[in-house]
């Protein structure tokens, strides 16, 4: 498990499955490779899945979230968010906000 502090972090996953929370501010986020489950901070993320088959939840702000190689999920849930799926079979849950 890998958590963020406060401040902006940039938060690289390993080649095994991660689980990843960014924290309290501004987060870069990288899964990299292995099935992933990565959470956004309070405020405005970019994640990036990574290859495998990644589930990406945005939290509160204006997140980019990209799920990259993989049968991803991603979730924008609060904000006005910017989702990418990529390669695979991706599935797309915008939440509130203008996404």
């Amino acid at each position: 498990k890998i958590f963020g502090e406060e401040g902006w972090d940039e938060i690289e996953g390993g080649s095994g499955n991660d689980y990843i929370s960014g924290g309290l501010d501004r987060d870069i986020i990288r899964g990299n490779r292995g099935d992933d489950e990565i959470f956004g901070g309070d405020r405005i993320d970019y994640i990036y899945g990574g290859v495998g088959n990644d589930s990406v939840f945005g939290g509160p702000g204006n997140d980019y979230l990209n799920g990259e190689e993989g049968d991803d999920r991603l979730y924008g849930e609060d904000g006005d968010d910017e989702l990418h799926g990529e390669d695979g079979d991706d599935d797309l849950h915008g939440g509130d906000g203008n996404d």
